[in-house]
Parts: C-alpha cells; structure tokens; sequence
C-alpha cells in the first residue's frame, strides 16, 4: 500500500497560501521556533491568518527537543484559546509536538503511555479521530514530518512514537526562503538526515515501487546538492528541503530500520540527523554482510549513483561525511559516560518498533558492539 494524507503546496513565497488555508477558521493557533520569529515568517504568517479574517495566537520558544514535559506545558494554553485550526511553523520539533498537542486537545482523556509505542513488543491504543486540521510548514530539510503519521517524544531521554494518520498534517507547505534561516551545521545535519531517510526507507523489508521512487530521487538529491545547500546556494537548498519531504512520503510508507533505531537510543548523545550519519556506515556494512536482499537493494542504490556496488556506496557515503565535517562518534560523548549507557542503548535499540522492518534482525550483542564500532571510529 502506498499512502499520502497531505496535500503538498511549494514554491518560493508558498508562505502566502496560509491566507487561503485559513478561511472559513475562527481561531488559528501558531506554534513557531524562535528562528521563524527572529527572521520575520511569523509575523508574516500572523498577518496571512488575519488577512483571512481569523483570530491568531501564537506560541513560541519550544525546546529544541519535543517532549511529554513540554506537551503538559502548553496544552493549558492550547485549550484555553480553543483554536479550530493548528499551524506548525518550524522545524522536525515544532511539527512533531503541534501533532502531539493535537491527540491530547482533541482527546483530553488520552495517556501517553497507553497510545504511545515505547517498543515494538508494546501494542499501544488506537488514537480516535481527530477533527482539528493541521498545517506543516517546515523551516528545515530534514525530518520529513510535514507528511509523516508520527511524533516522537523524548521521556526520560529516550524517545518514543506516538504512530496515526490522524496526526499527518492535512495540508504542507513547502517554502524555500525558510530553509535559507538554518545555519551550516543544522543545514548539515538535517541534510544527511535525508540521505539516511532515503537509504533505509529504500532498504526495508516493506519498501515498494512507490515508496521506492521517492526514497532514490531524495538520495540522488542530497548526493547532488548538500554541498552546494551548505555553502547558501539557494537553488540548493530549494532542493534538498522537497528532498526532505520526498523521503519523508517514502518511510511514511516503507518505515525505516536499525540506523534510526540506534540513533533514537542515543539521543542524548546529540542531535538526531548527525547520529544517523555517523551509525549508516557501520548499519549498511552490517546489513549487507549478513542479507542478499540488503546487498541487492544497496547496489540498486549505488548503480543510481553511477557507482558499482554497495562497497562503493558505503565508500561514497563515508566520504561525504567526511567532506561535511561529520565527527566521530567519541568527540562527542566520553568514554565513561558512553561506556556507562552502552549496555541500556544496545538493549532499547533490540526493542525499538524499526528494527521489525530492517533487512536483518540484530541481536543485543550485534547492536553493542555497532555502537561500539562507531565509537571507536573503526
């Protein structure tokens, strides 16, 4: 089955198309990063909404990373306002908690715990359905949650999925002038984030031809233009941010595998696109020695890229994020700490709901000392 819920509208100044989507609403409710605010797209999208004659409120200063903490937060002042019309302006965080704010202003009676996958032996409630419409309009290329079913939370550090298409947003809207905000390193991050979006949604064992035309177009675009986006090229960065919601439609429908897995385990570690690049290597090679399949849909990727075989996609690979400036693994954790937190991590990646559709299932062992491999550089 292929899936899309989201009606998609892009091209430069596609910002404005929120004065149509906000007709016929009442109350529009915003929930901004402070990026958007600091460069003026809020009050540009403020203005759209009371163009069109609606009532506009607007939240900002979310944390970095979306939680159960910052859901209890805010959804006094969610219900307080009663909006009939939510707007998510920002990055992968700000959609994924405006989509978490969603579930609990529409269903008050919700616990998290039980909608909530904390592992892929858990079997959480179904959410009911949703009436307030939501609207994505990222600010980074990257998450692909503007068209994604999914929010992750962190609890406790570690992050878990609330999964429904309830929360897929009705309608994205993809505006080019947003993406040229991010700095280097975000623009870097989010970036490979695509690639590794593409490569696992590509490699699963539910992809499809559907699925499988957006993972490579997204792959071949990132090869093609992350370089050129880093540097503020802004035909470049046009094209990894629909990059970015091309493989976001492609794991909507062909989920992802072991690398996300890991790299949810170690979130506290660091940002989530950067931990996802620097565990590919070491899952592709992992993959690839132990499944034919793997190894065949790798080289597909690779012939994509004019390459040979998938050892030369992982060579490609590893010298991309080396041109990047990706580091290692233990330039950003110590080796106490990591050492500490290796045996949890190992065991919370077995159990994430992702490795269900990876082409091999590791074992606790198999993922330790992954981990470790990718600590150690080797």
């Amino acid at each position: 089955m292929f899936w899309l819920k989201t009606r998609i509208v892009e091209g430069r100044n596609a910002l404005e198309n929120l004065k149509k989507e906000a007709k016929n609403h009442e109350r529009v409710l915003i929930l901004a990063s402070n990026s958007m605010k600091k460069h003026g797209f809020l009050s540009k999208a403020e203005d759209y909404v009371r163009e069109a004659g609606a009532e506009v409120f607007s939240i900002t200063g979310l944390p970095a990373e979306p939680s159960v903490e910052v859901i209890e937060e805010f959804l006094p002042k969610v219900r307080e306002f009663e909006p009939d019309l939510l707007v998510a302006l920002g990055g992968g965080s700000v959609i994924d908690t405006t989509k978490a704010l969603k579930v609990f202003y529409d269903a008050p009676g919700l616990d998290f715990e039980e909608i909530a996958f904390m592992d892929r032996f858990s079997r959480p409630k179904p959410v009911p359905k949703l009436k307030t419409k939501l609207i994505a309009i990222p600010s980074t290329s990257g998450a692909g949650s503007e068209v994604s079913a999914a929010s992750v939370l962190k609890k406790g550090g570690i992050k878990y999925n609330i999964v429904t298409p309830e929360i897929a947003p009705e309608v994205a809207i993809l505006d080019p002038r947003l993406p040229m905000t991010m700095p280097r390193e975000v623009a870097r991050n989010s970036g490979l984030d695509v690639l590794v979006h593409g490569i696992e949604a590509y490699t699963t064992r539910v992809a499809n031809d559907f699925s499988d035309a957006m993972a490579i177009k997204a792959i071949k675009t990132v090869f093609a233009f992350i370089e050129r986006s880093l540097e503020g090229d802004e035909k470049a960065r046009e094209k990894m941010h629909y990059a970015s919601t091309m493989a976001g439609i492609a794991f909507l429908n062909a989920r992802l595998g072991l690398c996300h897995a890991m790299s949810h385990k170690a979130a506290w570690i660091g940002p989530h696109g950067l931990l996802n690049a620097i565990f590919l290597p070491y899952v592709i090679e992992f993959n690839a020695e132990r499944s034919e399949y793997a190894r065949k849909r790798y080289d597909e990727i690779a012939r994509e890229l004019n390459l040979k075989d998938w050892r030369e996609l992982l060579q490609a690979i590893k010298e991309l994020n080396e041109r990047t400036g990706v580091p290692k693994l233990g330039e950003l954790v110590d080796e106490r700490t990591f050492m500490e937190k290796l045996e949890e991590m190992a065991e919370k990646a077995y159990h994430d709901g992702l490795i269900a559709f990876n082409p091999v299932e590791p074992t606790v062992e198999e993922i330790e000392k992954l981990y470790l491999e990718a600590y150690k550089g080797e």
